[in-house]
């Protein structure tokens, strides 16, 4: 997350990356390496201090470069196994672990929120109009970007630098029970960090088991994913790269109250197993990845549940749609592009792919955030791959 207005700018950059011309020189699957590493020096030098790993996979090869200096403790080099804040690509996480309770029959899409929210907290309405589960996956709840408590406000951080850091998980549950709607759920796209976090608590509620189990038990155990976390290990953290914003080293975010949302650290080769999954290519991610009952909780999680179109007020969703937790956006051809992007103080992350033209790309960066490098170098990728795509 960008603060919070996060997800309006990254939007409606691949909204244009997506559908404006493409440049003539798009990449041969021989020089892709050579044009990814042109991509990554020429946006890191504009961003600054830091680093940049990217990875692609292209028609089931893949790629990992990294370039800049990435600050680990370790003194390693940015790699596919070096360890970023990933910010708000944990909400596509958190929307596949929805799609799993709704195929296990644990929760419906259509399910009240208050159903399934921990005592005491309650949940508002408008007017007898509930929030669902499926308002709070695709921004249509009507909820705000962050919350107003007593201790956390936007305009008066005790630490800018670590703004989410005194928000509670409590403060959180006191403020949605006395939160007013403005607007009926359903009807709305407004971008909400909070609202993702309320969401993956009523997860938690309904399944009785903690957010984190959660996250292992649907993704990241099923697909081997060893180094994606909301809670690194020393050795993790000997492989992780310092933020950077405006030039000098940041800290870490920490957001107790706001993990469903944007808590995770992750590498872009734990990411590119998560994208080749949501690709359906299970090469070399297990058995456990390539069952029946997986296959049907990704293609639900990305199943299109938001078209922008259809709503009274699309906001920046505009002529794209929301998936659980995915952006989408279209190509030429109709065909989606599933996304998402985030920052915190010191750390950019992007993930798109398109199992119709068979095509991922991730950039995870820590140089700073305010020069969206990571969004930046996944556009420029898009523009090419769909270019190639179109040759065929």
């Amino acid at each position: 997350m960008r603060g919070p207005v996060l997800g309006v700018v990254s939007f409606l950059a691949l909204t244009v990356w997506a559908t404006a011309p493409a440049p003539a020189d798009a990449v041969p699957p021989d020089r892709l390496r050579e044009a990814v590493t042109a991509l990554a020096d020429r946006r890191l030098e504009e961003a600054g201090a830091g680093s940049i790993v990217v990875g692609v996979i292209r028609d089931g090869r893949s790629l990992v470069v990294g370039r800049g200096d990435s600050g680990r403790p370790d003194g390693g080099p940015p790699d596919g196994r070096t360890l970023f804040q990933i910010a708000s690509l944990t909400k596509p996480f958190t929307g596949t672990i929805l799609a799993e309770l709704i195929r296990a029959g644990r929760v419906a899409p259509t399910d009240p929120l208050a159903r399934h929210l921990p005592k005491p907290v309650h949940a508002p309405d408008f007017d007898g109009t509930p929030i669902r589960l499926l308002d709070l996956a695709t921004h249509t709840a009507g909820l705000p970007n962050v919350p107003e408590t007593p201790r956390f406000s936007w305009s008066r951080l005790e630490d800018p630098r670590n703004p989410y850091k005194p928000l509670t998980r409590e403060e959180v549950g006191a403020w949605l029970s006395g939160f007013s709607l403005t607007v009926p759920p359903g009807t709305r796209f407004r971008y909400s960090n909070v609202g993702m976090a309320v969401l993956g608590e009523a997860l938690s509620t309904a399944s009785g088991i903690p957010y984190e189990t959660l996250l292992k038990r649907v993704v990241t155990d099923r697909f081997g994913m060893t180094d994606t976390t909301l809670t690194p290990t020393a050795g993790q953290r000997a492989r992780k790269a310092v933020g950077h914003a405006r030039g000098q080293v940041v800290p870490d975010w920490e957001a107790p109250a706001m993990q469903p949302s944007f808590g995770l650290y992750s590498t872009a080769d734990d990411l590119l197993r998560w994208l080749r999954a949501n690709m359906g290519d299970c090469t070399g991610l297990g058995k456990a990845a390539c069952d029946g009952e997986t296959a049907a909780t990704l293609a639900l999680a990305q199943s299109v549940q938001v078209d922008g179109r259809a709503l009274r007020d699309p906001g920046a969703l505009g002529q794209g749609a929301m998936a659980l937790g995915w952006f989408v956006a279209w190509a030429a051809d109709g065909t989606p592009i599933l996304w998402h992007s985030g920052s915190t103080g010191g750390f950019n992350a992007y993930i798109a792919f398109s199992r119709a033209h068979r095509w991922a790309a991730v950039a995870l960066t820590n140089s700073d955030p305010e020069r969206i490098t990571a969004d930046r170098v996944v556009g420029d990728l898009i523009w090419q791959l769909e270019r190639a795509a179109e040759r065929r």
